[in-house]
Formats: structure tokens, sequence, C-alpha cells
């Protein structure tokens, strides 16, 4: 029996795929080296993100969520 209460943990692998998914959906690529290219931004990203601490990362919200966040 699998158990189904379990969360999928991603990795950023995963991630950066799932949103270059979401990119592609959104917009066209006219090129094969542009999919390779927004892949490679969105792990970029994710990599930044990873290494960013918290007050970082809160100071590049908008002033209305930081609030929320409180």
């Amino acid at each position: 029996m699998i158990n189904t209460t379990q969360p999928i943990e991603r990795n950023k692998l995963d991630i950066a795929l799932e949103l270059t998914q979401l990119h592609l959906n959104r917009y066209e690529t006219n090129h094969p080296d542009q999919l390779s290219e927004v892949y490679a931004k969105y792990y970029a990203l994710l990599e930044v993100l990873d290494l960013s601490s918290y007050d970082q990362l809160i100071d590049l919200l908008p002033d209305e969520l930081k609030q929320a966040l409180e």
C-alpha cells in the first residue's frame, strides 16, 4: 500500500523545470536554445533564493506584504 499522507519533496531541479513549463505555457519560444536559457535563469534564481537569508528576502517584498507577515 502506498502512503499518500507524506508530501512529495521537490528539489531545485524539479522546481526550475516546473517554472520553465509555466513560462512556456505563457510565452512562445522560437528557438530551442531559449528553452535551456529559460531553465537556467529559473535555476539560478532558485540558487540565489536558497543562499539568501530570510531578512534579505523580506526586504524584496512590498510594504503591504511585509506588514501582513509581521
